[in-house]
């Protein structure tokens, strides 16, 4: 009796898997694109799930790593083998595009970065905002002032190689070793200036916009500035160069550059500038040079001078330019403001100069993941005794002038 039920299931087993196989029920047979991204979950959720829900049949499996081990995560081959990468640091993309990793990178949104601070703390401590670099220096910003270490934030990479290359290689270290005298803290991802100065640990501290805007969304009183002659920040998506990828990824890449996907870069939790909003920024002012391929080749010496320069010896930058600027704010004699101009020339000289820092080899030497290699360490370490012996010959030559007068 019940074998007239079991052919009618069985038929419709068979029906339904044919339709299957002929692609008359798409729907079912959904394809997934691996993503590798350096955005936080706050920002890639909405966008995947309103791509999810535009496209049924395609799903997204985003995984999040910082900027470093996702550049690891590439070039060593690493499970699961990404389809896309999709992120904020262009020159890391232009890092990958030169090891073969991606094609070519996408721009599909904007950010600027500017001074970002609380706007109680600043007026309790009679404290004006900033508007340019050169105001991070001044002796009120003391113990006020956070950043991130480009070793580990992809964004703050950027920051620093903006400054490398509107000063130029020697004045913009010399600018950073000075600013380092004012730190009150390196954080270890450019998040975490953002919490410091809502919880007012800290004062003020350089960031991209949508760390400014998502604050204002949640009822902070912050302040934000761009920094003048800043060139707008490209949030970009590319397309790994691995086998067998899905054939899906261009379809997401369509979506985000689609009118329904550029609406959603508005969203709290998105806060990115639109492609249209990037045009008009760039109309209203000069657009400055940024070289991302120049970024890209000396990446990993930069990255590597920034930990030895500045975030691993605080406390002696800030006990040596205190003492500078007291004597920086006296009126001095000509001999003497002679002295002192010698004196921020050798506490300011680096261990590398422009040309090598950009050497392949010396690079790849530098490679954060030969962090522990002999090699790796004899090299900072030689930058560590010259820049201790700088630090050291320009403090006596401070005392020299504090006390020439003292019996």
């Amino acid at each position: 009796m019940w074998y007239p039920i079991r052919v009618f299931f069985l038929s419709l087993l068979i029906i339904g898997t044919a339709q299957a196989n002929n692609g008359a029920n798409p729907v079912n047979a959904t394809s997934t694109i691996v993503i590798l991204t350096s955005f936080p979950e706050s920002f890639y959720t909405p966008i995947k799930q309103a791509f999810e829900r535009t496209h049924p049949d395609i799903s997204l499996r985003v995984l999040n790593k910082k900027t470093p081990a996702l550049i690891q995560h590439l070039n060593q081959r690493r499970s699961p083998f990404a389809d896309m990468v999709w992120m904020s640091s262009s020159d890391a993309m232009a890092t990958l595009k030169a090891s073969g990793a991606i094609k070519q990178p996408l721009t599909f949104a904007w950010s600027q970065f500017g001074f970002f601070w609380h706007q109680e703390k600043l007026q309790s401590l009679g404290i004006s905002a900033p508007n340019r670099w050169e105001d991070l220096l001044h002796p009120n910003f003391i113990d006020q002032i956070a950043i991130s270490a480009p070793s580990r934030s992809g964004t703050n990479h950027l920051l620093i190689e903006i400054i490398l290359q509107q000063y130029g290689w020697e004045k913009g270290w010399a600018y950073l070793n000075q600013l380092g005298g004012n730190l009150a803290t390196v954080t270890a991802r450019s998040f975490g200036v953002r919490e410091g100065v809502i919880k007012q640990r800290f004062t003020v501290g350089p960031v991209v916009d949508f760390f400014y805007r998502s604050a204002v969304a949640e009822g902070y009183p912050v302040g934000f500035q761009p920094v003048p002659n800043t060139p707008l920040i490209p949030a970009q998506i590319a397309m790994t160069n691995r086998e067998n990828q899905s054939t899906s990824s261009q379809v997401f890449v369509d979506f985000l550059l689609s009118n329904q996907g550029q609406s959603l870069l508005s969203l709290p939790n998105v806060n990115r500038i639109t492609l249209e909003q990037g045009r008009a920024i760039a109309s209203t002012m000069p657009t400055p040079v940024f070289d991302p391929f120049l970024s890209a080749i000396r990446y990993q010496t930069v990255n590597a001078l920034f930990d030895e320069v500045v975030t691993n010896r605080l406390p002696e930058l800030h006990s040596f330019w205190q003492k500078w600027a007291l004597i920086n704010t006296q009126a001095l004699s000509v001999k003497d403001r002679k002295s002192l101009n010698a004196i921020y020339q050798q506490a300011t000289q680096m261990p590398v100069h422009n040309e090598g820092a950009s050497d392949e080899k010396f690079n790849n030497v530098l490679d954060a993941n030969k962090k522990y290699t002999a090699s790796f360490q004899s090299l900072t370490e030689s930058w560590r005794q010259q820049l201790h012996r700088n630090l050291t010959d320009a403090n006596t030559g401070l005392d020299a002038l504090l006390y020439k007068d003292v019996e």
